[in-house]
């Protein structure tokens, strides 16, 4: 005896109560589970009426169950659905939507018909009173075509109104409507009564000849006179047509409203073009007759202020003979008078200058142009508009007048003189670029240049002592040489002065490496003319003397720069006045080139950072200069540095080496070199590194989370790197029986988890650092670990069972197994295999929870699963196998298969069968009836129903057998008919 629950209030399973839309005519099925006790009373509602079964509500209620179907929805199912569930201890209620789809009622009428003209109307309609559970997307409008009958589209719209277009002038034409859903056409609204495509009114006549009221360049007025017949209706507007008088084609230029008779027209007028214009005026019914066509016109300005066109007129540079002409386009109206002026001096034709004026036009020209000429022309356009007037500069170009004497003669010397001049009055147009500057030799009487100058004087030299000379100077620019200026009496070439006595010796008052500061008395004498300068001279101990520096007459020391470093030199000097150099003095005391008080300075040609190998060689060679010369002393890391097993250093003068034999990391760092006199010091550093291989890893070498097949390593990095990054770390691992390291792998962090153990073994673990130098000593346990589990694999879980299912899926759940292994059990593996095959194939894993669903299964295979308990020690045991499961849909809408359900003609007592596949899930309910009546089963005539398959058998069929035959499949999810049609004759 089961014991359950005498009293329990009522509770609707509302599992299968979601939100339903179907189609008009499908079956809406509801399979509700209810609990209470005693057994609930379940009624149905909707528009809180009670429902009862009918032709097309059927309501099956059992204990804990009702079933509710609507066997062929239509658009008045659509609504909320209460599910009442009531006994003695209380009550229950649920709601159901149901929306049924189908398509829009008619649109409501009238259908109006509007604005009727001789191609077109407008149509008005209102909304269907139901859309039919889908918005109406649009509506489709159609006409009744006059010549063949037929209805045939001509529009659509997506609100209850439209405009038709392209209907022909006289004809006859009804129209129809209809709204279209997702779900389909409605029912037509089709207008009262036809209509006759016509206008109500006619063109109107043609306007007046247009008159032009005013014109420039860019626009043309016009005015008209309506026209005498409006044709019924009011002029909506003008179309203001324009022709090109060069062209043929009128086009449409401007349009302007019904009570204007005035235009302004700017687009397409382009300046220079003639014009002709008309007028159309336009109503309701269309366009009317063109006006007579009007006068024609040039676009151009009625009234404009002269403009001289300046792009001839700029400034005119000329040469002497050449002509000149200048032409330019004039712009105004009336057309400008023209005059010409030079100083307000008005010019007219004659001689040489030549003036043409026309309209709209200007030509001046001026002959064999003359130095004179050269002015500001002004030419001056008028009308009664106004006045415009261009300066044209005039520069006419020719060789300078002759240099403006006197040419004077001055500072006369054996070798040479000096000559002025003055400027020429006219450079002829062109800066004087140099004057030519000639001499003549009395005796000779012949002239030869002796030099140029830009500027009006000239120093003269290489004349003959006592020779008599004449001069004359000639200006030149681009256009060439003047007439000369000559001197007016010849010139004696002689000196008035000698030259001056040696200077006094040298002496060396101060040097460098680079230079030399020296001092000297004046000579005695200075040869009747002032000292103008020295010339001080030097000479290296292999050379020849040279020119090194001059200093002015009035200075008796001086320094010698850009000597060379290290070279000996010897210096001397000579006096120098008009009358030309004195001999050398005596030569210096010799002198080298270096500094006399220097601050110490290290060379760091070779002082680079150093990056070596240990073992290998470091060398140093280093230059220091100073005066005098500095000490230097070495220090690495601050420390000071001495000769020793490894170390030498050698001190000279001027350089010290520095020489490691056999670097060490010990040898790494800050290498510094200090130099130091009474004049300053110096210092230079550089950094050395020394590479090599690392220290060994630096301990405890940790061995963890031991299990039968591997554990964890973990250790610290060496405390010496070997000064290259380390690389990785090798891994190593000994066998206690064999005593042989064999590698186990590589890893770049300081930590492993090393694998592939064997179970029960005895392991050592040594590691090393490797960098690019090589491999560090290796760190090893301290003793051994045994590879074994701290825990074993689970136990076997229960045997899966199938909870839900599809097509592509089961979903499984199981019992954990009895023992988890010591270990908490984090997961499973699923197993799956095709009924009757050997072989297990993982599916998929799962979390610790005990169910999963398997996808990925192929529809209509049979299929058995297993599961695997998964801790940390690996998985455990399989399962026992789960019944076989058979991958199909668990909720499918019942469809028969029509292929077999053809119509049949069959004679009396001639035998017949259907046999119909039927899907479904879970197996449809199959009935059969003929023309609506139940089919009463008799030995020849029955009907064989498993699940998935109807056969129906008739082998005797009878007159009255004829008939149509409906084969219905009804399950929780839905229903299906078909119909076949059997004629028994």
């Amino acid at each position: 005896m089961i014991a359950t629950l005498s009293h329990l209030k009522p509770y609707i399973d509302r599992t299968n109560l979601q939100a339903i839309t179907v189609k008009v005519g499908l079956t809406v099925t509801l399979d509700v589970n209810i609990i209470g006790e005693p057994p609930p009373k379940v009624t149905w509602t909707f528009k809180e009426k009670e429902l009862v079964s009918d032709d097309t509500i059927r309501i099956d209620n059992i204990d804990y169950n009702t079933k509710f179907f609507i066997l062929k929805t239509k658009r008045a199912h659509t609504g909320k659905y209460v599910i009442k569930a009531k006994n003695e201890v209380g009550e229950d209620t649920a709601e159901v939507e149901i929306t049924v789809l189908g398509k829009p009622s008619k649109p409501k009428g009238p259908l109006e018909v509007a604005d009727i003209n001789k191609h077109g109307c407008k149509l008005k309609w209102n909304k269907p009173e139901d859309d039919g559970g889908s918005p109406v997307e649009y509506y489709e409008i159609e006409k009744l075509d006059p010549l063949t009958g037929q209805w045939i589209p001509c529009g659509r719209s997506t609100e209850p109104e439209a405009t038709i277009t392209g209907l022909q002038e006289g004809k006859p034409y009804k129209f129809r409507v209809k709204a279209v859903n997702r779900e389909g056409e409605s029912d037509d609204l089709e207008a009262d009564k036809s209509i006759i495509a016509k206008n109500p009114f006619d063109e109107p006549g043609k306007p007046g000849r247009p008159e032009l009221k005013n014109w420039d360049k860019d626009f043309v007025d016009l005015e008209w006179t309506p026209p005498k017949d409006d044709g019924g209706a009011p002029i909506e507007k003008y179309i203001v047509q324009m022709r090109d008088k060069e062209g043929r084609q009128w086009v449409d230029v401007a349009k302007v409203p019904g009570d204007r008779t005035v235009a302004k027209v700017t687009d397409g007028i382009q300046e220079g073009h003639e014009y002709e214009f008309r007028i159309v005026a336009v109503n309701k019914a269309g366009p009317g007759e063109p006006s007579d066509t009007s006068k024609s016109v040039v676009a151009k300005p009625r009234f404009l202020a002269p403009h001289i066109d300046r792009k001839n007129l700029q400034k005119k540079v000329m040469r002497l003979g050449q002509m000149l002409r200048l032409e330019a386009d004039i712009k105004g109206e009336p057309p400008p008078v023209v005059t010409w002026k030079l100083k307000d001096a008005v010019l007219k034709s004659m001689d040489r200058l030549k003036i043409e004026n026309e309209d709209y036009h200007t030509m001046f020209i001026l002959n064999k142009l003359q130095r004179s000429d050269t002015g500001t022309y002004t030419v001056i356009a008028k009308n009664d508009s106004g006045t415009d007037q261009v300066d044209v500069e005039l520069q006419v170009l020719s060789k300078p007048s002759k240099p403006k004497g006197p040419l004077d003669v001055s500072d006369v010397t054996a070798e040479g003189c000096k000559l002025k001049w003055n400027k020429p009055d006219d450079d002829g147009g062109e800066p004087v670029d140099h004057y030519v500057i000639e001499r003549m030799d009395v005796d000779t009487g012949r002239w030869v240049p002796c030099g140029t100058s830009k500027t009006p004087e000239a120093d003269v030299s290489g004349l003959n002592e006592g020779k008599d000379y004449q001069f004359r100077v000639k200006a030149v620019n681009s256009e060439g040489e003047s007439e000369p200026l000559e001197t007016s009496i010849p010139t004696t070439a002689k000196n008035p002065y000698s030259e001056p006595d040696a200077p006094g010796k040298p002496d060396l008052k101060d040097w460098s490496k680079n230079h030399a500061d020296l001092k000297w008395k004046a000579p005695k004498k200075d040869g009747g003319a002032p000292i103008e300068k020295y010339i001080i001279e030097k000479k290296d101990q292999y050379g020849k003397w040279q020119k090194a520096v001059e200093v002015p007459g009035n200075k008796t020391e001086a320094r010698v720069p850009d000597l060379v470093e290290g070279q000996k030199y010897q210096f001397r000097v000579k006096a120098v006045n008009k009358g030309g150099q004195s001999k050398p003095s005596e030569p210096s005391d010799t002198l080298i080139a270096k500094d006399r008080y220097a601050a110490p300075k290290i060379d760091r040609t070779n002082l680079k950072d150093i990056t070596i190998k240990a073992g290998n060689v470091i060398r140093l060679d280093v230059k220091v200069t100073g005066e005098p010369p500095p000490s230097k002393t070495w220090f690495l890391n601050k420390a000071k540095q001495e000769s020793g097993n490894v170390l030498t250093i050698e001190v000279e003068e001027y350089k010290t080496k520095f020489v490691i034999s056999s670097a060490t990391r010990a040898h790494c760092g800050t290498l510094t070199l200090k130099a130091e006199n009474s004049s300053g010091k110096d210092e230079a550093s550089i950094e050395i590194l020394v590479l090599d291989k690392p220290s060994k890893p630096e301990g405890p070498l940790k061995v963890s989370d031991v299990h039968k097949e591997g554990c964890t390593l973990k250790w610290n990095p060496p405390a010496d790197d070997g000064g290259a990054p380390l690389d990785h770390y090798v891994v190593e691992k000994m066998d206690t029986e064999t005593g042989r390291w064999i590698p186990v792998a590589r890893t770049k962090e300081p930590n492993m988890v090393v694998e592939n153990l064997v179970p029960g073994q005895e392991y050592k673990f040594r590691v090393a650092a490797v960098n690019a130098e090589g491999e560090s000593e290796p760190l090893e346990t301290e003793h051994g670990i045994v590879a074994k589990n701290p825990f074993d694999e689970p136990g076997a879980p229960g045997r899966p069972e199938a909870t839900d299912w599809d097509k592509d899926h089961v979903d499984l759940r199981w019992t954990p197994p009895l023992k988890d292994g010591g270990s908490p059990i984090t997961g499973y593996v699923i197993e799956k295999r095709e009924k009757g095959a050997p072989k297990w194939i993982k599916a998929c894993e799962t979390g610790p929870d005990c169910k999963g669903r398997v996808d990925n299964l192929d529809e209509g295979v049979e299929y058995e699963f297993r599961v695997k308990a998964i801790n940390a020690a690996g998985p455990g045991e399989p399962s026992d196998a789960s019944k076989p499961i058979i991958a199909k849909s668990r909720r499918l809408a019942p469809k028969i298969d029509r292929r077999n359900l053809r119509d049949i003609t069959v004679r009396e007592n001639e035998a017949f069968h259907f046999d119909v596949k039927i899907i479904g899930e879970p197996p449809p309910d199959v009935t059969w009836v003929i023309n609506n009546k139940s089919i009463q089963q008799t030995t020849h005539r029955r009907i064989q129903n498993v699940p998935y398959n109807s056969k129906f058998f008739n082998d005797k069929p009878e007159r009255k057998d004829s008939g149509t035959y409906k084969i219905t499949a009804v399950n929780q999810h839905g229903s299906d008919t078909a119909e076949v049609e059997v004629t028994v004759i």
